[in-house]
């Protein structure tokens, strides 16, 4: 909560840090409170500081950590999206100067919620107070400074970003010079598809890619990761603290995404590459062979995420399934990443939402308008599969949860069989098929208009 600082005054440099980090002007009106509230703390927590009645000499700490406590303050605290992005996106400099509020200057018109509860407009280069250093050191005394979980986990993560850091610069390097080679009209690759050139001409593997990231393998000290970097760097630094507050909630518990080391500057989380294959991409042999045990251990996984707050997106992309392991899922975050106003789903909701995972929905649903009678052929033996495990899936969650948190759960989870049912069904129906595929090819065929335009006359 601060502005970038210079060398210390001779009076700054009496106290140049009061409790968990924060850089105070020893003039400052709250200085003697600050101390006085904090004093007991700082004895038991002097680890080679010296403390004595009448002089605190503090060893400075490391930017790091004055990041995650910036960071957990603002993820849990500020409500405001544009309030949060600014200070996220200023994270480094905020943290490495004097405690002071946080200013800046709004770029458009922006609605805020008064002291009233009322919605109010603020025009166009209106200053704001995105928040107060009253605020982040009542939030640090709340939760006990560097001790609280959030913090700490931050910290440890931020810190080991260090030991990757000269793989990641090589890594942005070679995206750099593919990007600068992709647009060079003398090299023609319109051919190739995007993986593949960015994998051939970087020569790391893309392990996946998205709307807002690339995921690419990195080999340090014999062990593979899974590396993501931000498309935009300079405007990610809370999408990194998404990821990053969500793992620290379940770090070391199995089946859940380990990010071992993040960067708030550079955009980048690096995390364990969790056993198996996407769900998207598992084979129909693959979807049959998941056991009853590694369904119950879903739903286990998913109970433990509600217990701590962990908020799950169910897209088939999210979970990856290995036969010894069972399911992984991965972009977690935490809920109080949402702002204090986010009402978390219940448990049924969530287990309910992860039988399209099962089914395979969201970004993988195909159009049949577009498919070919051996389209559906291939189509068919999937969907019987993922029918299979849906109605086991029901059986476990049957099993596992009771009351209104299993008719929530249920209540998805039989719209999703009916729905692959139903699919079943129509693949197997010639007659529907055909009549199908007619619909697609009318849809898909020229239309003229009653002047005798036509659709293709647009691409002529």
């Amino acid at each position: 909560m601060a502005e970038e600082t210079g060398a210390s005054t001779p009076k700054q440099a009496e106290i140049q840090k009061v409790p968990d980090g924060i850089v105070k002007d020893i003039s400052g009106p709250n200085i003697a409170k600050a101390i006085s509230d904090r004093l007991t703390d700082l004895r038991d927590l002097a680890d080679g500081k010296l403390v004595e009645k009448d002089q605190i000499v503090t060893r400075p700490k490391a930017p790091e950590d004055i990041q995650a406590q910036v960071a957990a303050f603002t993820a849990e605290t500020v409500g405001d999206d544009y309030d949060k992005d600014h200070i996220f996106n200023n994270i480094g400099d905020i943290a490495s100067g004097r405690l002071v509020d946080v200013k800046r200057v709004t770029n458009s018109h922006e609605y805020h919620t008064d002291e009233n509860g009322t919605q109010i407009k603020v025009p166009e280069g209106t200053e704001r107070t995105a928040a107060t250093a009253e605020e982040y050191l009542k939030f640090l005394r709340s939760v006990d400074g560097s001790k609280y979980e959030p913090i700490q986990g931050r910290a440890d993560i931020l810190r080991a970003y260090s030991h990757f850091e000269p793989t990641i610069a090589r890594l942005k390097d070679e995206l750099d010079r593919v990007a600068a080679l992709s647009k060079d009209p003398a090299f023609v690759h319109a051919d190739v598809p995007a993986d593949d050139f960015v994998q051939g001409f970087s020569g790391f593997e893309i392990l996946g890619r998205g709307s807002s990231a690339h995921v690419f393998k990195i080999t340090e000290d014999d062990k593979n990761y899974a590396v993501r970097v931000l498309r935009d760097p300079s405007k990610g630094a809370e999408t990194i603290d998404r990821y990053v507050g969500g793992t620290v909630l379940v770090k070391g518990v199995s089946h859940f995404e380990q990010i071992v080391a993040a960067s708030y500057k550079d955009g980048v989380t690096i995390a364990e590459i969790p056993p198996g294959k996407e769900v998207g991409g598992l084979t129909v042999e693959e979807t049959y062979n998941v056991s009853d045990e590694q369904l119950g251990e879903l739903v286990d996984t998913l109970i433990i995420a509600r217990e701590r707050g962990i908020g799950v997106d169910p897209k088939p992309s999210n979970f990856f399934y290995d036969p010894e392991d069972g399911y992984t899922i991965i972009d977690i975050d935490s809920d109080k990443e949402r702002g204090k106003d986010h009402i978390p789903e219940g448990l049924g909701s969530v287990v309910g939402q992860v039988a399209d995972m099962i089914a395979n929905r969201g970004f993988y649903t195909g159009d049949n308008s577009f498919k070919s009678t051996t389209d559906f052929a291939n189509d068919l033996p999937f969907v019987k599969a993922q029918l299979n495990v849906l109605k086991r899936y029901k059986a476990v969650v049957e099993r596992k949860l009771d009351g209104d948190e299993l008719q929530a759960a249920l209540k998805k989870i039989d719209r999703d069989i009916v729905t692959e049912q139903t699919c079943v069904d129509n693949y197997s129906d010639p007659q529907w098929v055909a009549h199908t595929i007619a619909q697609g090819e009318e849809w898909m065929r020229p239309k003229a208009d009653p002047e005798g335009w036509t659709d293709d006359d647009n691409f002529v």
